[in-house]
């Protein structure tokens, strides 16, 4: 890995192919600022976007202390709260980190600001402003421009990476080990795992029934979703982390006939696994994938019904189902 200047504000980009942590979503955008302290204060605008929020994590152990999601942010206008509020990129919001811990300046941080479906990579808005306090005030932290932020290259990393309940029918089981994730409280994971050492994947399809979600943030301050997001990724494990293809809540709802999905995955250009909505002919695939290791990812940001992704990372077959019920993601491997 090779880094400088870390000292600016937003130093980190991680997404689907960038710094790829945590399997990002194809969808969304990390940033990452490294600070000293724990007391911060962050003043944005709100991003047009279908979700953003902040995680404080100690270097020490890669756990969040403090975390906050948009429709948290107390504030006078948000629109992500109240939906008399119509969204324009002029609302601002000022956050200031209030945690249990003190600030000794000697202990590392990292603090994450994590946008989904944002209207562009900073949903529209420039990235927000940061501060840590020391000496007695607030000091500013500059932003990093393309040539002061780091070059990051982990792609000769070896993945370090348990595969369990692998190449199993229904097999999406939640995170057996979180040691090696970033953990957020605000998201649930079910990976489903194949290995491929062997070269024996052929093709897989998905059967699955779709959580209500919101396709405005309107219907987000209205609270009119079960979920706030959802999608499939494919994750290859024989590359660091890396997320190669995902599908999400929309485009998932318009392939779905009474709110339920089939997703096809199959091999393609002798390289890559990859997911559509239809099934694939039989001159456009070619099994002789070289990807060793890969898994499918089933995310959810948010849930709040019955039957969302349990946090419950030792539950047998039997208990995820009768948990999930039909909101179980069924995987037939051929």
């Amino acid at each position: 890995m090779r880094l400088f200047n870390l000292t600016c504000a937003w130093c980190f980009i991680a997404n689907s192919t960038l710094l790829n942590i945590e399997w990002p979503d194809s969808n969304s955008q990390y940033y990452g600022t490294l600070v000293n302290t724990t007391q911060i204060k962050i003043n944005g605008s709100f991003p047009n976007s279908r979700y953003f929020s902040y995680e404080l994590y100690s270097l020490d152990n890669w756990e969040p202390f403090w975390d906050i999601h948009d429709n948290e942010i107390d504030t006078g206008v948000n629109p992500y709260r109240d939906p008399s509020v119509i969204y324009n990129y002029s609302i601002h919001y000022n956050l200031q980190v209030k945690t249990k811990d003190k600030a000794d300046n000697t202990s590392k941080y990292i603090i994450i600001y994590r946008i989904y479906l944002g209207e562009n990579n900073t949903g529209g808005v420039k990235l927000p402003d940061i501060y840590t306090y020391y000496n007695e005030k607030w000091n500013y932290i500059p932003q990093c421009t393309s040539e002061t932020r780091p070059t990051i290259d982990i792609q000769d990393t070896t993945p370090q990476y348990e595969l369990y309940q692998s190449n199993k029918n229904d097999n999406f089981y939640p995170p057996q080990n979180k040691s090696k994730l970033f953990i957020n409280y605000d998201a649930r994971y079910m990976p489903a795992f194949y290995n491929n050492s062997d070269l024996s994947f052929k093709g897989a399809r998905i059967n699955m029934k779709l959580p209500k979600y919101p396709s405005t943030i309107h219907d987000i301050s209205d609270a009119n979703y079960q979920v706030r997001y959802f999608s499939l990724s494919i994750i290859d494990l024989s590359s660091p982390r890396q997320t190669t293809q995902t599908i999400y809540d929309d485009e998932l709802f318009t392939s779905s006939i009474n709110n339920y999905a089939t997703v096809y995955l199959f091999c393609h250009n002798f390289e890559n696994v990859t997911m559509q909505l239809f099934p694939p002919s039989t001159n456009d695939h070619n099994c002789s994938s070289k990807t060793q290791y890969f898994g499918v990812l089933y995310r959810q940001l948010l849930p709040r019904f019955k039957n969302e992704i349990p946090n419950t990372p030792h539950a047998t077959q039997e208990q995820l189902m009768k948990i999930m019920d039909d909101y179980y993601p069924e995987i037939e491997w051929f």
